[in-house]
């Protein structure tokens, strides 16, 4: 008890030696100083609500009409088969530029998919309509560069540039504002494969998750569907492809 009240004239008379440097009488001081901590707490709170908004908006997906849509947009080869391949694999943006030729396998129809943010990296099944788009992309190729979508500089493709792709193809496709980041196909394909029905396990391995409990978060916007339904892609100048998101069965 004695150290409290030794204490509490300690800090009076701090304070008293401060509002004697500023002019003031301590209870005005006090009182000032009283003001200015609230200020401080109000602020941070209105500092906090736009993270929580950003956590939550992180987490925000497309339909599987809204995928189609904005498919439809691109004209490009390369972008066409680069944004496929983040949807298909659950890619972030910086991932991409990490693939490269020696990646694919056509005779296994695999492909090796690193990750970043401590992921686990993996291969993962072609299917045959991104193996079709996979293999006329890189017949067409006239470079020998090592990296699977290199940039005009002749480096990978940065993950700045792969976002402001998205932003121009879903703007043209009138995709809501908040939907325009390419990280939502990562996020699409996961609730889209939980849709369809596949074990939570299932996608956490699709995705590279280390832990299921980052998987965990996108069973709250899933439908259950009674029979997949695969996203439409129109690649220009052919027949309509099919790109669909369902694991084949097969050595991992």
């Amino acid at each position: 008890m004695k150290d409290d009240l030794g204490q509490q004239e300690k800090l009076l008379q701090l304070a008293a030696q401060q509002a004697a440097r500023q002019g003031k009488s301590v209870a005005r001081y006090l009182r000032e100083l009283q003001t200015e901590a609230l200020r401080q707490e109000r602020a941070s709170v209105r500092d906090a609500k736009p993270r929580q908004q950003e956590s939550h908006a992180k987490y925000i997906t497309l339909t599987r009409r809204e995928v189609e849509r904005f498919f439809a947009q691109i004209t490009d080869e390369r972008d066409r088969v680069l944004f496929a391949a983040m949807y298909a694999f659950g890619l972030r943006a910086s991932e991409v530029g990490l693939l490269l030729r020696a990646h694919v396998d056509f005779h296994t129809r695999r492909i090796h998919v690193p990750r970043l943010k401590s992921g686990v990296a993996g291969e993962k099944p072609m299917t045959a309509e991104y193996l079709h788009l996979l293999r006329a992309y890189l017949q067409n190729r006239r470079d020998s560069l090592p990296y699977l979508f290199p940039s005009r500089n002749a480096r990978p493709v940065s993950r700045q540039r792969i976002d402001r792709l998205f932003r121009m193809y879903a703007e043209q496709a009138k995709l809501p504002p908040s939907k325009r980041h390419s990280h939502c196909l990562r996020h699409s394909v996961a609730v889209h494969l939980l849709e369809d029905g596949h074990a939570l396990e299932e996608v956490q391995a699709h995705l590279g998750h280390k832990s299921i409990h980052s998987t965990v978060v996108y069973t709250k916007t899933t439908v259950p569907r009674r029979r997949p339904l695969p996203v439409r892609i129109q690649p220009p100048k052919s027949t309509r492809t099919v790109i669909r998101v369902i694991k084949k069965s097969g050595p991992r």
